[in-house]
């Protein structure tokens, strides 16, 4: 089972900050979630157990508090780091 990863542009929609979105998905429909630039929140056991999130999809927060990151333009496809190939 082989993991494939995608980099978007993110940007906060409150205070501007930029940073990236890395989505992975695996041939089992598992999906993992990474912000680059971002603090990363893990999903509550709560949400994993009634399957409203997998455990890997973290939710974004800026730096100045806010969870309003827009996902912007798509860069590529690239290893589980956001190196693009």
């Amino acid at each position: 089972m082989s993991w494939e990863y995608s980099k978007y542009e993110a940007k906060c929609d409150n205070c501007g900050r930029e940073g990236f979105c890395i989505q992975g998905s695996d041939d089992w429909n598992r999906s993992s979630t990474n912000w680059l630039g971002f603090i990363n929140m893990v999903p509550s056991v709560t949400e994993v157990a009634r399957k409203r999130a997998d455990a890997l999809d973290s939710r974004p927060v800026c730096g100045c508090g806010k969870g309003a990151i827009v996902v912007g333009k798509f860069l590529g496809e690239c290893d589980s780091s956001g190196s693009l190939y």
